[in-house]
C-alpha cells in the first residue's frame, strides 16, 4: 500500500509538469465517462431496474391473438375471455383487468384538468403485490352497479389535491364532474407504467403518457359480460404461479382459447399473447436505448484509444527513468504499477469530474428525451450508477494505460540511457503499435458514423413523406365534455352536447384571421382509435374477415382545414344534419371493402352507437397518415350529428401563429363552459414534432455522438502524424539534402497515414454490417445497407482523416535541413 501511494505521489507530481497533457487527458475523460455515466442512469432505471412490485417477475402482460383473414393479430383483452381464463388457467395465480385514460379532476372548484387514470377490477393492487399506506384496498363491492364511487390516489395524488393531508380518507374529489370518496392512498414507488393495447393499436399520449394519479374500480356493463365477439378494449397483467415458467403458461392458455374458439363456434380462432412486464414496458423504447449506450460506449473507447497514444508518447520520454528504476533493483510488477500510477490518477480524477457532469447530463437527457420512454421520472444518478461510474474509471485506466505500462517491462537500462529516445520512439514497434491504435478508433468511428447516418435517413425518410394532410398553420385543441351536465344518464345528453360543438364551432370561426374550422372524435397522430369491423349488408363475410376501420366524427369543413383531397363523391354538408347517416370513406377502405367496385352510394351496416340505422357511402377521400406518420389508416369518417363523444378535438387554420390564437381558444371554448377540460392546446405542427419525438432524439443523440467520434477521430490521427513527424525531424531533413522534393515527403506522411486509416475503415465496415442487423428494427423505409448512408459515411471520414493528415505532412515538408542536422 506504501509503495502504491508513493506511486501515486510521483505521478501527481509528474502530471503537474506537463499541464497541457494533464489538462487534455482530464477534459477527455470527464466528458467521457460523464457522457456514459448519463446514459446508463437511464439505461439503469427504464432497463434494468425492477418495478416496486413484489417479485416483479412474475408478472406479464397478457393479450389476445384474433385470426383475421387466417392472419393472427395481436388485439386487447375481451372482459368476458379475461373471465373465463381466470377461472379456468392453473398456471396463473391471479390477474387484473383495467383501462388506462385521462380524466377531469377538479380540485377546489379550479378549472378542470386531466390526469392519469386507472379504472381496473378490485384486485389490481393485489395481483401486483402494493398494499395502501393510508385507507384500504378495493373490495369487490366497489365494482358492484349502484356502488359509492370510490377512488384511491397516488402519493402524488395526495400531495397534489390535498397536500399530504393525513386525514384524507372519507374526503372527496370530483372527478368527470362527480363527487367521489377517496378510500385510501398508495405508497410512494407505487406507479404503474403506460401499457400499450397492442402493438397495432398504440393509442399513444403524445406529449408524453399522463401520471397516473387516481384509481378507481372498473364496472362491467352487462354487455361486457355476455359479448363473445369484439370488445377487445382491456388491457390484462397476470401473476404467474410461484414455479410457473412464462412458456407453460403460454402453452395453457393457448390450448385454453383454441378449445374455447371451437366449442363457442367463434368466427375467428382465438390465442394468447403472454410477454413479461418489464419488456412490454420497455419493448417501444429498449432498441433506441441500447443503441445509444453502445454509441457512446464506442465514443469512450476512442476517447481511450487517443489518450494511450498520449501515453505511449509519454513512456518513451519517460524511458531514462525507467531505465534508473530498473538499474536500482526494481522489479517488473513495480516498473508496470509506476506506468499504472499515471493513468489510474487521471482516470479516477477525470472519473470524479465525469460524475459530476453526469447530474447535469441526466437532466438534458430528460428533457430531450420523447415523454413515452417509462419510468423518466425515477432517472437518479444513484449508487448503482456511481458504481458504474468507478468502474468504467477503472477500466479506462487500463484501457489506455496498459500498453504505456506493458511497454516499461521492455526497457533495457543500459541501451535506455544510450540511446537517442527520439530513435527509441520510432521503431517499427512503435510505429505499429500507433498505427493499430488509429486503426481501432478508425474503425469504431466508421461504425458509428454509418449507424447515424442510417437513423438520420431513416427519419428524413419519416418526415418528408407525403402525408396526405396540412399540418402548418393548424391549431389543436382538444376538448373533454366530462362535466356533470354531459353525463350519459341523462336525457337530454345529445342535445347538450351538440349545443356545445355547435356554439363553439361558430365562435371560434368568428375569431379575428381564421379561415375554417373542423371537428374530428380524435386528435391527430394519437393512434389508432374506435376500431371497427366494416360489414356489408350486400355482400356478408364472415366477422374475420370483414376489414377493420378506424371512425371518426367530424364536420364538413374538416376536409377543407387539412386540406385533404376527395377523391370521389361529395363531401359532407350542412344538410346532412338532418340524415347523418352517410360517410366518407378513405381510398384503403373503398380498395378492402369495395374491391374493383364503385363505393359511392352503397351502404355499410351502422356503426352509430345503440343505432341501427344504415349508413350510404357518399364520398371517397385520399389516404392520409392521420394516426401516425408510419402507416396510412382505413378510415370511415361520419358526421358528427349523428354521434357526438364525450373527447373531441377542435382544428382551427388561421393565418396567425398558433402562439397568438391559443389564448383567444381557450378563452372561447371556457367562455361556452368553464367546466370543460382542454388537455391538449397547440399548433399542429407540433403535434407533428412530438408523434416522431422518439425518432427525433435517437438522431439527436446519435448525431452528436457521431459527430465527436469524428472530432476524436480527427484529433488522433493528426497527434499520431505529428508526433511521428517530430520523431522523423533528422531523416525529413537528410532527404531534403539529398534532393527529396516537398511533394515527396508529402506523399511519404500521407501514405503513413493512409494505410491505418483504411485498415481501419475496412474493418469498420465489416462491423457495422454486423451491428446492423440490430437496427433494421429501428430504421424506416431506410434499408440497413442504404449506399447512400454508407458510402456519405465513409467519404466524411476520408476526408476527414485527409484532412488531419495535411498539416502534419506540409510540416515535414518544410524542415529546415540544417537546423534538423544540427539537432541530430
Amino acid at each position: 500500500m506504501q509503495a502504491l501511494l508513493l506511486n501515486l505521489r510521483m505521478s501527481i507530481r509528474s502530471l503537474r509538469k506537463s499541464p497541457g497533457f494533464t489538462l487534455t487527458a482530464l477534459l477527455t475523460i470527464a466528458l467521457g465517462i460523464g457522457a456514459i455515466t448519463s446514459v446508463f442512469s437511464v439505461v439503469n432505471t427504464v432497463l434494468l431496474k425492477p418495478f416496486a412490485f413484489h417479485d416483479p417477475g412474475r408478472l406479464a402482460v397478457l393479450r389476445e391473438v384474433v385470426g383475421i383473414r387466417g392472419v393472427p393479430s395481436i388485439a386487447p383483452d375481451n372482459y368476458r375471455h379475461y373471465l373465463r381464463l381466470k377461472t379456468d388457467a392453473k398456471t396463473i395465480e391471479d390477474a387484473a383487468i383495467f383501462h388506462q385514460r385521462g380524466i377531469s379532476v377538479s380540485p377546489d372548484g379550479d378549472q378542470p384538468r386531466i390526469v392519469g387514470a386507472v379504472t381496473a377490477s378490485p384486485n389490481l393492487l393485489r395481483v401486483l403485490g402494493v398494499q395502501p399506506m393510508l385507507g384500504r384496498d378495493f373490495v369487490a363491492q366497489d365494482a358492484e352497479k349502484g356502488a359509492a364511487n370510490v377512488v384511491l390516489l397516488s402519493y402524488e395524488g395526495w400531495q397534489t389535491y390535498f397536500q399530504g393531508n393525513p386525514h384524507v380518507v372519507g374526503q372527496t374529489l370530483r372527478l368527470g364532474g362527480e363527487p367521489s370518496t377517496v378510500v385510501g392512498v398508495l405508497p410512494p414507488g407505487m406507479r404503474l407504467p403506460l401499457i400499450a393495447m397492442s402493438p397495432q393499436i398504440a393509442f399513444q399520449e403524445i406529449g408524453g403518457p399522463l401520471e397516473t394519479t387516481i384509481f378507481a374500480p372498473l364496472v362491467p356493463s352487462d354487455e361486457e359480460l355476455k359479448k363473445d365477439l369484439g370488445g377487445f378494449n382491456y388491457k390484462v397483467i397476470a401473476r404467474l404461479k410461484s414455479g410457473a415458467t412464462l412458456e407453460q403458461a403460454s402453452a395453457e392458455l393457448e390450448a385454453l382459447q383454441q378449445a374455447y374458439s371451437i366449442s363457442a363456434r367463434l368466427p375467428y380462432r382465438l390465442g394468447i399473447s403472454l410477454t413479461p412486464l418489464a419488456s412490454d414496458v420497455t419493448s417501444g423504447i429498449s432498441g433506441a436505448l441500447w443503441l445509444m449506450f453502445a454509441a457512446v460506449g464506442g465514443v469512450l473507447l476512442i476517447a481511450c484509444v487517443n489518450l494511450a497514444n498520449l501515453q505511449l508518447a509519454r513512456s518513451v520520454a519517460a524511458e531514462r527513468e525507467t531505465a534508473v528504476r530498473a538499474a536500482l533493483g526494481a522489479s517488473k510488477g513495480q516498473l508496470v504499477m509506476a506506468r499504472l500510477a499515471e493513468s489510474l490518477v487521471l482516470a479516477l480524477a477525470g472519473g470524479a469530474a465525469g460524475v459530476a457532469l453526469a447530474f447535469s447530463g441526466v437532466r438534458l437527457l430528460i428533457a430531450l428525451a420523447p415523454g413515452n420512454v417509462p419510468r423518466l421520472n425515477e432517472v437518479r444518478v444513484n449508487l448503482p450508477v456511481l458504481l458504474f461510474a468507478a468502474g468504467v474509471s477503472i477500466a479506462s485506466a487500463l484501457l489506455f494505460g496498459v500498453l504505456p505500462a506493458l511497454r516499461s517491462l521492455r526497457v533495457h537500462p543500459q541501451s535506455a540511457l544510450q540511446a537517442n529516445s527520439s530513435r527509441t520512439a520510432n521503431t517499427h514497434e512503435g510505429r505499429r503499435t500507433r498505427s493499430l491504435l488509429v486503426a481501432t478508433e478508425v474503425a469504431c468511428t466508421v461504425v458509428l458514423l454509418i449507424l447515424t447516418s442510417l437513423v438520420l435517413r431513416s427519419f428524413s425518410h419519416l418526415l418528408r413523406q407525403n402525408r396526405g394532410f396540412d399540418s402548418s398553420h393548424v391549431t389543436l385543441a382538444q376538448v373533454d365534455l366530462f362535466a356533470p351536465r354531459y353525463d350519459d344518464a341523462l336525457p337530454n345528453v345529445k342535445a347538450v352536447k351538440l349545443a356545445f360543438v355547435d356554439r363553439a364551432q361558430a365562435a371560434l370561426a368568428q375569431l379575428p384571421g381564421v379561415q375554417s374550422v373542423a371537428i374530428t372524435s380524435a386528435a391527430p397522430l394519437t393512434g389508432e382509435t374506435w376500431v371497427d369491423n366494416l360489414t356489408r349488408p350486400d355482400h356478408p363475410v364472415p366477422e374475420a374477415e370483414q376489414p377493420a376501420v378506424n371512425v371518426r366524427w367530424i364536420n364538413p369543413g374538416y376536409l377543407a382545414t387539412m386540406q385533404i383531397a376527395l377523391v370521389a363523391g361529395r363531401n359532407l354538408t350542412p344538410a346532412d344534419s338532418a340524415n347523418p347517416f352517410v360517410a366518407l370513406i378513405s381510398e384503403r377502405t373503398a380498395h378492402e371493402a369495395f374491391p374493383g367496385e364503385n363505393p359511392i352510394g352503397r351502404n355499410i351496416e351502422s356503426i352509430v352507437p345503440d343505432d341501427q340505422h344504415p349508413i350510404t357511402v357518399v364520398g371517397v377521400v385520399a389516404d392520409t397518415r392521420i394516426n401516425g406518420l408510419k402507416d396510412t389508416a382505413a378510415m370511415v369518417y361520419m358526421p358528427y350529428w349523428a354521434y357526438t363523444p364525450w373527447t373531441l378535438s377542435f382544428l382551427v387554420r388561421s393565418g396567425k401563429p398558433s402562439e397568438a390564437l391559443i389564448p383567444e381558444i381557450r378563452r372561447v371554448l371556457w367562455g361556452i363552459d368553464p367546466q370543460v377540460a382542454i388537455p391538449i392546446l397547440k399548433s399542429l405542427d407540433e403535434q407533428v414534432g412530438d408523434s416522431v419525438a422518439t425518432e427525433r432524439f435517437q438522431a439527436l443523440v446519435l448525431t452528436s455522438f457521431g459527430a465527436t467520434a469524428l472530432l476524436l477521430a480527427l484529433l488522433g490521427v493528426y497527434g499520431v502524424l505529428v508526433y511521428s513527424v517530430s520523431l522523423r525531424q533528422q531523416e525529413f531533413g537528410i532527404r531534403i539534402a539529398l534532393g527529396s522534393g516537398k511533394a515527396a515527403l508529402m506523399q511519404l506522411v500521407l501514405r503513413q497515414a493512409a494505410l491505418p486509416v483504411l485498415l481501419g475503415a475496412v474493418v469498420g465496415l465489416s462491423l457495422a454490417f454486423l451491428a446492423l442487423r440490430w437496427v433494421r428494427s429501428l430504421l424506416y423505409q431506410t434499408s440497413a445497407v442504404d449506399p447512400l448512408a454508407i458510402g456519405g459515411s465513409l467519404v466524411l471520414l476520408l476526408a476527414a482523416a485527409a484532412l488531419a493528415a495535411v498539416l502534419p505532412a506540409r510540416r515535414a515538408a518544410s524542415v529546415d535541413p540544417m537546423q534538423a542536422l544540427r539537432n541530430e
